[in-house]
């Protein structure tokens, strides 16, 4: 994966996918942490590394979103606060597979 605006990941086999989701909020300390936890996560659940990086990518980038859309950033968005929405849109949508990358 390539982190970054419009975060790219990449499987073995070629399959690129650009993701859509996340603010400039996400440059704080600890939103790398952040990420792989729930990439960790979700292939420790039994997702497909591809398919977990991707969903966690996304997930990662939508619960930013969400938390900025609260009035939590995006200047000072703390990576607890995204855990938090990660959480919540989890719940929400049962983990829901982002859409095909452009």
């Amino acid at each position: 994966m390539l982190k970054g605006a419009g975060t790219l990941v990449r499987h073995p086999d070629g399959r690129l996918r650009r993701n859509a989701t996340g603010n400039p909020g996400m440059a704080a300390p600890g939103m790398g942490d952040v990420l792989s936890g729930i990439i960790a996560a979700l292939v420790a659940q039994g997702m497909a590394p591809f398919d977990a990086a991707r969903t966690g990518v996304w997930l990662h980038g939508a619960a930013a979103d969400a938390a900025v859309a609260e009035g939590a950033g995006p200047v000072g968005l703390m990576a607890s606060e995204v855990i938090s929405a990660a959480r919540r849109i989890l719940n929400e949508r049962l983990i829901a597979l982002p859409p095909s990358g452009r």
